[in-house]
């Protein structure tokens, strides 16, 4: 008795101790194609910031820049920013700080539409991994809202973002 008693307990410490290494981000499924009528980028900034009007500036953060340009509704411009430490090789941006809008933002341009006014982010998940020396493979589901919180559009992004200076771009 005693010995099925240390097999059952040596047993159960292997299968605990085995545990699956939560911290692997596997991203999976097709990259996702710029919509119709529409131009996009999907680039990167190191040491970057963005404020709170999303434009990207110097900082010490690595940021994300997913932007779509629709020719066809008055050169709409859509655009999310999100960002992560410089450290890191991989990270998850989870529905409560998308929330929060503190790693997350996101904002509309179009000089003859009307849009809707107060648009925010409001949840979602952002999963990023290294997959080279200048290219990231970003999967985000993005849920923007309007001023009660209540969702009205959801940005999906399954691509890879490639490294760009500061100054390769007008900001």
């Amino acid at each position: 008795m005693k010995t099925k008693a240390i097999t059952l307990f040596i047993l159960v410490a292997t299968l605990l101790g085995c545990s699956k290494d939560k911290s692997s981000i596997t991203l999976s499924g097709p990259s996702n194609s710029c919509p119709v009528n529409s131009s996009c980028s999907y680039i990167y900034y190191d040491n970057a910031n963005f404020n709170n009007t999303a434009s990207v500036q110097a900082g010490p953060n690595r940021v994300f820049t997913y932007v779509v340009v629709n020719s066809q509704i008055c050169n709409l411009s859509t655009s999310v920013y999100f960002k992560t430490a410089l450290s890191n090789n991989d990270f998850e941006i989870n529905d409560q700080q998308i929330a929060s809008g503190q790693v997350v933002a996101y904002g509309e341009v179009c000089t003859c539409c009307d849009l809707l006014a107060n648009t925010k982010v409001i949840g979602g998940d952002i999963k990023g991994k290294k997959t080279g020396t200048n290219t990231w493979l970003i999967n985000a589901t993005v849920i923007i809202g309007n001023s009660s919180g209540t969702p009205i559009d959801t940005v999906a992004v399954n691509q890879y973002f490639n490294l760009t200076t500061m100054n390769a771009v007008a900001l």
